[in-house]
């Protein structure tokens, strides 16, 4: 069963996000940050002055942003929105896309071509100390990333080729090892979006244009497919107390009005019971 926990749809709803007690999301082009009190509290929001691609929790107090080429501290009890680091402010042509904490409390967010054809995004590392170092470049379109319960591998997806990987991540340091192909979408209508991790270690990854969230096991092979009454989701993350709610932020942006007619819950934030538990969303130390 699914049910819609949001008001007002997104036209590109991202990064859902579990504090223990409120559920965080944005709407990238409406340069806005939503929350919700669990199960059934007000909507609240914050207006941000770029699209904001994705938020984290922050040991310091409120949330870790991605704005376009910024890193943000926000705070929604607060109101306040403070740009710490800019962020290829020389490349006019792209903007922070999705990020995530690491069990180790580090910030990782990546960047995307906004002509979605070129390789000119990158992947970046925030360490608690506000440095910002560069993973890896070569991306089209970023998404993630997620990491085994362990945290010793860093899952991460590039849209627009179809793929995510797999990386070796040292959790005192924050190195990545080699990439390995973790799972492919090639041949596929759909695009890999974002992702999360169960407390099983298996993934969870939306598929834009796909209608589901696809659960792989830890080799990457498919466990199973859970359908969503829209085409687009986008990001999901386990919520409620026992993080057994499965909460799905979903996008409504280049939809046509026929295919709105048939999905109008698109834009919405969605929860279903996804028959697995997930972990509590990790903190960025800073």
């Amino acid at each position: 069963m699914i049910e819609v926990f949001s008001e007002t749809p997104c036209r590109l709803g991202e990064s859902a996000l579990w504090d223990g007690r409120r559920l965080y999301w944005v709407d990238i082009p409406g340069h806005r940050l939503y929350a919700r009190e669990w199960p059934d509290g007000e909507i609240r929001t914050l207006d941000l002055p770029e699209p904001v691609g994705s938020v984290a929790l922050r040991a310091g107090g409120g949330l870790v942003a991605a704005l376009r080429h910024a890193i943000a501290f926000c705070d929604l009890d607060r109101g306040t929105v403070d740009v710490v680091r800019e962020v290829e402010t020389d490349l006019p042509g792209t903007r922070l896309n999705d990020g995530a904490a690491d069990p180790a409390g580090r910030f990782w967010f990546g960047s995307m071509d906004l002509a979605e054809t070129d390789p000119t995004g990158s992947f970046y590392r925030l360490d608690p100390d506000l440095t910002v170092t560069r993973a890896f470049t070569g991306v089209i379109c970023s998404n993630g990333p997620a990491w085994s319960p362990d945290g010793r591998t860093l899952y991460h997806v590039d849209s627009l080729r179809r793929v995510i990987h797999a990386y070796d991540h040292d959790p005192a340091t924050g190195t990545l090892g080699p990439r390995r192909l973790f799972a492919s979408d090639e041949g596929h209508p759909w695009f890999p979006d974002g992702l999360t991790i169960d407390a099983e270690g298996f993934l969870w990854n939306c598929k834009w244009d796909g209608a589901r969230v696809t659960r792989y096991a830890p080799d990457g092979t498919i466990d199973r497919e859970l359908p969503v009454p829209v085409p687009r989701p986008t990001r999901c993350a386990f919520i409620g107390p026992d993080h057994t709610t499965l909460a799905i932020t979903t996008a409504r942006i280049g939809l046509t009005p026929g295919a709105l007619a048939e999905a109008p819950l698109s834009g919405h934030v969605l929860l279903t019971d996804p028959d697995a538990r997930g972990l509590p969303a990790p903190v960025f130390a800073g």
